[in-house]
């Protein structure tokens, strides 16, 4: 388990945020991502499109996906992405591509506080 010096919500956001960064549509082609669109849903929830170029003859994959956060009342914040069909007539599959599957739950557990540092695990 690793443990960063920072608040949940710090955490869960900055991983929200870097969904369309700068940085991250700066450094997408190095890593295969030859398409990249945030759609914001609401103040909890966007939609992530993405194509990726595997290489070695294989054929693009695609997603789409539905980021859904939420804290809970002990303090944990929930960031829930899994597939959605919700943005397919907005953003079809390109022929030839494969619509890849995953869903992913982060989990951000605050833990005691180092002197006024928040901890998140």
């Amino acid at each position: 388990m690793a443990v960063v010096d920072a608040s949940v919500e710090e955490c869960a956001a900055y991983q929200v945020v870097d969904l369309a960064s700068n940085q991250k549509k700066k450094n997408m082609k190095k890593r295969g991502i030859t398409q990249l669109a945030v759609k914001k849903i609401n103040n909890h929830s966007l939609y992530y499109i993405s194509t990726r170029e595997l290489g070695y003859f294989l054929n693009q994959r695609e997603t789409r996906s539905k980021v859904i956060w939420m804290k809970e009342k002990d303090g944990k914040v929930m960031l829930d992405v899994t597939d959605t069909k919700d943005v397919m007539e907005e953003y079809p599959v390109k022929e030839g591509n494969i619509l890849g599957s995953a869903h992913n739950v982060w989990v951000f557990d605050p833990q005691d506080q180092i002197g006024e540092i928040p901890q998140t695990a």
